[in-house]
């Protein structure tokens, strides 16, 4: 499959390096949020949180400024795998929001991954 089109990054690379990118960016303002909220251990806990989604953040922003295929393609299997675990915390604790959200996201990896490869 061509990944580059004369203008540019074809679309559906375009979509699957922002999807990922947000889902990164969703995943450091949640620690961020912990950080300011948390005392103790649970601040510390939440800190260690923002340095590894920090890390999958800086990652996801490669693809987007360079056309790299297969970095694309293990940001966002990474990504799925994250958000899916996250689907499955969310269903233990009994939140509908912990749920859905990680849910939906991680559809939405799946099909960036399933167009794209």
């Amino acid at each position: 499959m061509d990944y580059a089109m004369a203008g540019g990054q074809t679309l559906i690379y375009s979509v699957c390096a922002y999807t990922t990118l947000l889902s990164t960016a969703l995943g450091v303002c949640f620690p961020i949020g912990a950080v300011i909220a948390e005392k103790g251990s649970s601040q510390t806990n939440a800190l260690y949180m923002f340095t590894r989604s920090f890390a999958f953040m800086y990652a996801a922003v490669i693809p987007v400024c360079v056309n790299v295929p297969i970095i694309l393609i293990v940001i966002t299997a990474t990504m799925l795998i994250v958000q899916a675990v996250d689907c499955m915390i969310g269903m233990i604790i009994k939140s509908n929001m912990r749920t859905m959200g990680p849910f939906l996201m991680a559809v939405r990896h799946a099909v960036c991954l399933l167009l794209f490869i």
